[in-house]
């Protein structure tokens, strides 16, 4: 009879078993609110599993208790729910957040003294377990039990597993949870993606095989010209002059060669003849994408053929402002061979008059003549630094550009009073350079470093050096002046920044832009008791431009 009893309890206690734990997995799987989750826990537990009661504590990330749910209780348990927020633990809480064993109390009422509920408990047990999922804590449960299962090993495993479905069930909520949000975020950054590229005043476009699968509406709307400037893989609006740069540098990216394309290039607008007398300027970046799950090139045309032009006209006045600064110089080599000349014509009249050796005569029309050709040479060297033109770059020693230069600046700055100081290496090879441009470049630094030591009272000096520096050729221009302020070195060579009287402010910007078209650097150092030093350095290989 006693057997029958047993087994007839046994089976009783494993139907309670199965239809708790069917029920509880049956809400894990379908509710995805932490509260409500934990609250229909505590409920099953109470009625489908036979427990006196049930709590659940849900910690947040700073191990703070956030959520509760309780079962079995009347209003008593919000003292306890009181002293949880304010992490005031009893003993089987504190024991079950140290080790992921279920933790069990046969007479609460002698071991957990401390205990709100402890006097509630005679006759009962007690069991406390941590829930936990790949090793991240949600919190505990705690449960009232009959006093014979307070030790049993095998109710210890159902509390286990119980505590092990919670905290799966939690986890698969903060999954769920944060799937929503990536989503949401997702969709809020495809409006504003969306918003934003439709709203562009660029011409922005999506190519997967050469075919535009998406352009914007933004910039026809505004400026038609620029939409079919760019168009793979022949690039037919593209100027041909830069049409197979442009192929080259697309290209590369493409073929993974290199992960973004910035360049400008010339274009035929819409509806023009393709003469080339009614040629653009465009500015392009662009970089590879994943577009609905297949790669693709996203393009940003920029129409700059406005800022191209301002950019050329403060090109062209810095170069004049820098030959107006030596005009005094330029007008005293021209004044010595003209008065030669004027020497010479009135000897050549006296000696005509009083029917002279002809000798005589041809040496001085000789000297006239060369004179003459000296005056033609500086008007030369004026005129092709002034004038603007298409950069040519060609193999050519450095030292003749430079030699040209000093030519142009000596007179100007002896009077001024500053000892101008050139040392050319004779023996540095030859490198690709557009001579007239490097002469521009070398011509800015110069007339800045005489104008830098304008009010300077110490010994005023310009050295200019040319040298080797392994695969380098470089020009140094260093100068006595009291130097370039600290708070003015991070700016010097942005466009339209000066700290002179009556300058654009866009001379050295324009030197630093010529130099790193020839794929070479622009720097300087600079000291208040040392002046300052400009270094320039070209590559002695030609240069070809991808951006």
């Amino acid at each position: 009879m006693v057997n029958n009893d047993y087994e007839i309890k046994k089976i009783k206690h494993l139907n309670l078993v199965l239809r708790a734990l069917r029920n509880i997995g049956r809400l894990i799987v379908t509710q995805n609110n932490k509260q409500k989750l934990i609250n229909g826990i505590c409920n099953i537990l109470v009625e489908k599993r036979g427990y006196y009661n049930a709590w659940i504590g849900l910690l947040d990330e700073d191990k703070n208790v956030g959520l509760v749910a309780q079962s079995g209780f009347n209003s008593h348990f919000d003292k306890m729910r009181s002293k949880l927020k304010e992490r005031q633990f009893t003993r089987c809480i504190r024991k079950t957040l140290e080790s992921e064993d279920v933790f069990s109390v046969t007479d609460p009422v002698k071991e957990c003294t401390e205990c709100l509920f402890s006097k509630k408990y005679s006759g009962r047990g007690a069991m406390a377990v941590r829930l936990t999922h790949e090793e991240k804590n949600y919190g505990f449960m705690v449960l009232s039990i009959p006093e014979e299962l307070g030790q049993d090993n095998t109710e210890k495993s159902i509390v286990k597993e119980i505590s092990d479905d919670i905290a799966f069930g939690l986890n698969r909520i903060d999954l769920e949870e944060k799937r929503k949000l990536a989503e949401k975020a997702q969709e809020e950054s495809k409006i504003r993606f969306q918003t934003l590229i439709e709203n562009s005043l660029n011409c922005i476009s999506i190519l997967q095989n050469d075919k535009k699968v998406y352009r914007n509406t933004g910039l026809r709307k505004v400026h038609q010209v620029i939409t079919k400037s760019f168009e793979p893989p022949d690039f037919e609006n593209v100027y041909a002059g830069d049409r197979q740069r442009i192929k080259k540098i697309y290209g590369n990216l493409i073929n993974n060669k290199i992960k973004h394309m910035d360049t400008d290039f010339r274009y035929y607008p819409i509806g023009v003849k393709k003469d080339g007398s009614q040629i653009r300027w465009a500015l392009i970046s662009a970089r590879k994408i994943d577009y609905l799950g297949i790669e693709s090139v996203i393009t940003n045309v920029m129409d700059i053929t406005d800022s191209k032009e301002v950019e050329n006209f403060f090109r062209i006045q810095d170069k004049m402002t820098s030959l107006g600064r030596v005009t005094a110089g330029i007008a005293h080599e021209i004044r010595n061979p003209l008065s030669g000349i004027y020497i010479y014509l009135k000897a050549l009249k006296k000696i005509y008059k009083n029917m002279g050796d002809i000798k005589k005569v041809l040496s001085i029309i000789d000297k006239v003549e060369l004179a003459s050709n000296k005056i033609e040479s500086i008007i030369k060297r004026v005129m092709d630094f002034s004038k603007p033109g298409k950069p040519q770059f060609v193999m050519t020693n450095i030292n003749k550009n430079i030699d040209e230069v000093s030519k142009l600046t000596s007179v100007s700055l002896r009077k001024k009073g500053i000892k101008f100081i050139k040392n050319l290496d004779p023996d540095i090879p030859e490198c690709w350079n557009e001579p007239h441009l490097i002469e521009q470049v070398v011509l800015n630094l110069i007339t800045n470093a005489a104008e830098a030591m304008k009010e300077y009272e110490n010994e005023k000096t310009i050295e200019l050096k040319t040298y080797r520096k392994n695969d380098y050729i470089a020009i140094s221009i260093k100068d006595s002046g009291p130097g370039i302020p600290m708070s003015s070195q991070t700016k010097i060579f942005d466009p339209f920044y000066t700290t002179k009287a009556n300058s654009s402010g866009i001379g050295l910007s324009i030197c630093h832009r010529i130099i790193t078209d020839h794929g070479g650097s622009l720097r300087f150092n600079s000291s208040s008791k040392k002046g300052a030093r400009f270094i320039i350095e070209l590559p002695m290989k030609k240069y070809e431009s991808i951006s």
